[in-house]
């Protein structure tokens, strides 16, 4: 049999360690895994010597094209897909817009499927609540199911937009979560907390964000939510955790949490702390949780090479510099959002120092197990989808604003990584190499995703 493709001389990553490999491709599938010496015919090789194979990685937490009042996030499907493509990412997790209401539901979903028909990777969403919804938890449980959307967002906080959920509700949905199939996930910062730091301000500036939702108004919500995950068994997924703080407390309980809780953290908690909000130009680094102490950020790659993090999302919403620059002196009117998306590989690579076992875990094996993509994706094994990110493990790079986002700046410009993305393949297609974009807009599709039923040392 002659193959389509060949990706020889490399190094494999898998579950069970790394080892050099030929790995052959057939349409969109891996075929087979062979040894280094046996060479099988292909109609296309690429030279893999030196570099090593990973299954492509999945970033469970965009917001492409997101509407905040009068402003839209920058990137959309057709730049932030490019934008993934060049780090490594095959397949993208965004959200639906808030419902209320059943009606609501088919509406938001035509909605985003037709603001990702140009995504170049693949693509599915999370259904996301509104406060105060006229479905019960098991109606939007079993609805999001069929939908093949089985993990459901929940807000703790944003009270004064109506996207609060309650403890009533977020309660139902996790006692229901395991039993039915599907993953809660939690924006987790207390409400009450941050109402009463508002009093102290009468017009709060992007100065005052810190203090405005300060670390225990997280740490008090995820801890909560933890521990009622727990008693019920439930299938909790945390996103953006801001502080290594949060994690130590979770972990200072005692208690067996990582089996019903998984805990998601970003690019810019572990690379940025809050100094650049004391400047002129800190309106830039508005983002929800905000950034926190040098400490905290600390504590945090702590947690995440101790294995206390399953996954990493990068949260990518950013918004222009005039934008937030036009609202700098009026908090709650800047769109609050940054870019990390392209820079998870060499971020996680980094603060680990190269082992990738655990970088393909926490980018690839993790979030997919977690979200219901596994073993079609999350894994390089004969009969997985053939998306594969080819790195190099020790290059040393200088990070700046990439050439395929749509926004007009960077947070992390000047940072110097380790590690990076060489070339792409996905579903079988040669997709970015050298730098370039190979796949054209409206390659990617929507992936329908079955229940989800975690299992203890299902993903770490």
């Amino acid at each position: 049999m002659t193959y389509d493709l060949a990706l020889e001389n490399g190094t494999v990553c898998t579950e069970n360690g790394l080892f050099p490999a030929n790995v052959y491709v057939e349409g969109e599938e891996i075929r087979v895994i062979s040894s280094i010496k046996e060479k099988l015919p292909a109609k296309e090789s690429i030279d893999c010597s030196g570099l090593f194979l990973l299954p492509g990685f999945i970033d469970p937490h965009v917001h492409l094209g997101l509407a905040l009042g009068r402003y839209t996030s920058a990137d959309n499907f057709e730049s932030g897909s490019a934008l993934a493509l060049s780090g490594g990412v095959t397949t993208l997790i965004d959200f639906l817009d808030p419902i209320s209401d059943l009606a609501q539901f088919e509406t938001a979903i035509k909605d985003r499927m037709t603001a990702a028909k140009d995504s170049r990777v693949d693509y599915s969403f999370h259904v996301t609540l509104a406060g105060n919804p006229s479905f019960s938890a098991e109606e939007i449980a079993r609805s999001s199911i069929a939908a093949k959307m089985p993990s459901i967002k929940v807000f703790t906080t944003y009270s004064s937009s109506g996207r609060r959920s309650s403890d009533g509700m977020i309660y139902s949905l996790l006692s229901l979560s395991r039993k039915l199939g599907f993953v809660l996930m939690a924006h987790s910062e207390n409400d009450e907390i941050i109402r009463e730091r508002e009093k102290e301000f009468s017009r709060p500036t992007y100065r005052d964000i810190s203090s405005l939702r300060p670390t225990i108004s997280e740490l008090s919500e995820v801890a909560m939510l933890s521990l009622i995950s727990l008693e019920e068994e439930g299938q909790l997924y945390i996103v953006h955790v801001s502080s290594g703080k949060t994690v130590e407390a979770l972990s200072s309980l005692g208690l067996d949490w990582r089996r019903f809780t998984k805990l998601e953290t970003c690019p810019q908690y572990l690379l940025l702390n809050n100094d650049p909000l004391k400047t002129d130009q800190g309106y830039l680094n508005t983002y929800c949780p905000p950034p926190r102490t040098d400490q905290e950020r600390t504590l945090l790659q702590s947690a995440l090479r101790k294995g206390e993090i399953s996954s990493i999302g990068t949260d990518h919403c950013p918004f222009l510099n005039r934008e937030k620059w036009e609202n700098r002196d009026d908090y709650p009117k800047i769109p609050n959002g940054t870019g990390s998306l392209g820079i998870s590989f060499a971020t996680i690579n980094t603060i680990l120092d190269g082992d990738l076992k655990r970088v393909s875990s926490l980018l690839s094996t993790n979030p997919a197990r977690i979200f219901g993509l596994f073993p079609k994706r999350g894994v390089l094994a004969p009969g997985s989808i053939a998306n594969i990110a080819i790195v190099d493990r020790d290059v040393q790079s200088t990070v700046s604003r990439s050439r395929y986002t749509r926004s007009d700046h960077s947070l992390f410009e000047g940072i110097k990584l380790r590690g990076s993305v060489e070339t792409v393949i996905h579903r079988g297609k040669l997709a970015f190499k050298n730098g370039d974009i190979l796949l054209p807009k409206a390659s990617g599709r929507f992936i329908e995703r079955e229940n989800i039923y975690w299992e203890k040392g299902a993903c770490r």
